[in-house]
């Protein structure tokens, strides 16, 4: 792949790659900076990609580090105010607030897990080699986030 397929890919799926960076920053700016941050990463390590056509797990795993180290190194400031943009089609406004707010408050390796195979509908095999796991170890965190979405909501139920 070159760097002209790269860029075509970026531009199909930057909409994607924006949700995925909000979920972790929460706020505009700092989910672009990531998304461009992991951009110059993917261009950077491009050559060590083996199968194209396993590129979006592959960059899903740059763009979802990039995530991660950039909250590492804001740990000390505030948490922003904003919430995961809903999608159109969600029903009830606030149900789906609390869920994301809640899929937002998981710790970063479950919210992974959930972001990837949910919000950005991966199979659980690319799901896996995003977030770079075993498969079983993917399972596990996705069983054990689904767990911990359903304690969190029910109590906000009650």
């Amino acid at each position: 792949m070159n760097g002209e397929e790269f860029a075509n890919f970026v531009r199909q799926n930057e909409d994607s790659f924006y949700r995925i960076a909000f979920s972790y920053a929460r706020n505009r700016e700092d989910a672009l900076d990531i998304v461009q941050d992991a951009v110059e990463k993917g261009l950077r390590k491009l050559p060590s990609l083996r199968d194209p056509a396993r590129i979006k797990p592959w960059f899903c795993r740059i763009l979802v580090n990039e995530s991660i180290d950039r909250l590492r190194r804001r740990r000390d400031i505030e948490p922003a105010d904003e919430s995961i943009p809903a999608p159109d089609d969600a029903g009830g406004r606030a149900d789906s607030l609390a869920l994301y707010d809640a899929v937002a408050a998981l710790p970063p390796k479950l919210k992974t897990i959930v972001i990837l195979r949910f919000f950005e509908d991966m199979k659980l095999t690319e799901v896996a080699q995003a977030a770079g796991c075993t498969l079983s170890t993917a399972k596990s965190r996705l069983y054990k986030a689904l767990a911990l979405l359903r304690v969190e909501l029910d109590d906000g139920e009650v």
